[in-house]
């Protein structure tokens, strides 16, 4: 340990026990002296920023009923949300529109989602929602116009099929991209987007909404897309769909994150489909300093919990 920061230690550990004894001006100045100290000792905090992504987010269907039997616009993030709030940029795979005349159902493909549910988005401190998935056009163009809106109303930037958003955070400049596979996407598109963002940017994340339902193995068109996406430029993919967990891949020293399963969804039907997992990244600056899974089960229809490990 470095003798600067012995002392600022034992100094601290002084006041804090009344080893040294000052008069009350004196302390009262010692103190105000003090109260700067942690930038010496953790200057790892000033730089380092962390991200977390999340599976698939349905508020619609039996998730959307629920919030109306329980009265509670928050209910499915309240054992998750004070989690995933505390990162720099937290993302989430919205897969259900916003829709005004939502009609409550338990059943069916098509989803909505009461608006008055993106509370529970807020309160889970959700910065982007990723719209490039199979479900956001279940209510048209309307529907997404709507969604866009109410998700701007509430401080959350949507990110549409391979437009960037730029967000600053500790001073790094981070591109957010998003593509649905679903059907299936041109990899000029894939190529030229990121390969346009990346000049722009020191960080380039992205999401992709692609693979096969209910498998553990990443498909070959999932591996192919995601290793174009790392050549043209991008430092981590993240994927969903499958409803289920896949498997994670370092390519070219990138991460590959295949499938995070189901965050929020209503598919009580099988063990895989209530797994899911949160991803945390941690940066600093463009580095990749740590890289952690927490998982997570869904309970009721559409409550996640953090499991132990």
């Amino acid at each position: 340990m470095h003798w600067l920061v012995k002392i600022i230690l034992l100094f601290e550990i002084g006041l804090a026990t009344g080893i040294f004894l000052f008069s009350p001006d004196q302390k009262t100045k010692i103190l105000s002296v003090s109260s700067h100290l942690p930038d010496l000792v953790f200057p790892e905090a000033k730089s380092s920023f962390s991200i977390i992504f999340t599976g698939d987010v349905m508020l619609g269907r039996s998730v959307n009923t629920r919030t109306i039997k329980y009265s509670d616009h928050t209910w499915p993030f309240k054992k998750i949300g004070n989690f995933i709030s505390q990162a720099d940029m937290t993302v989430i795979n919205l897969e259900s529109p916003f829709v005004s005349d939502c009609k409550p159902t338990d059943s069916g493909m098509i989803f909505c989602s009461d608006p008055q549910n993106v509370a529970g988005l807020v309160s889970a401190g959700v910065d982007y929602a990723t719209l490039a998935n199979n479900h956001i056009k279940n209510y048209g163009e309307e529907g997404i116009t709507d969604t866009k809106s109410t998700l701007k109303n509430n401080g959350i930037t949507p990110v549409e099929q391979g437009k960037a958003e730029f967000n600053t955070v500790k001073n790094t400049k981070i591109a957010l991209l998003a593509f649905c596979d679903l059907p299936q996407i041109e990899n000029n598109l894939v190529r030229n987007q990121i390969s346009s963002a990346t000049p722009s940017a020191d960080l380039v994340v992205v999401t992709f909404h692609w693979g096969n339902e209910y498998q553990a193995i990443p498909s070959q068109r999932q591996v192919d897309l995601a290793h174009l996406a790392i050549d043209s430029g991008a430092d981590l993919v993240v994927g969903h769909h499958p409803h289920w967990t896949q498997t994670e891949e370092i390519y070219k020293d990138k991460p590959i994150y295949y499938s995070l399963g189901n965050l929020i969804f209503d598919q009580m039907w099988s063990e895989e489909t209530r797994l899911g997992q949160i991803l945390r990244v941690t940066f600093k600056n463009k580095e990749l300093i740590s890289k952690e899974l927490i998982s997570t089960k869904i309970f009721d229809y559409g409550q996640p919990v953090i499991l132990e490990n």
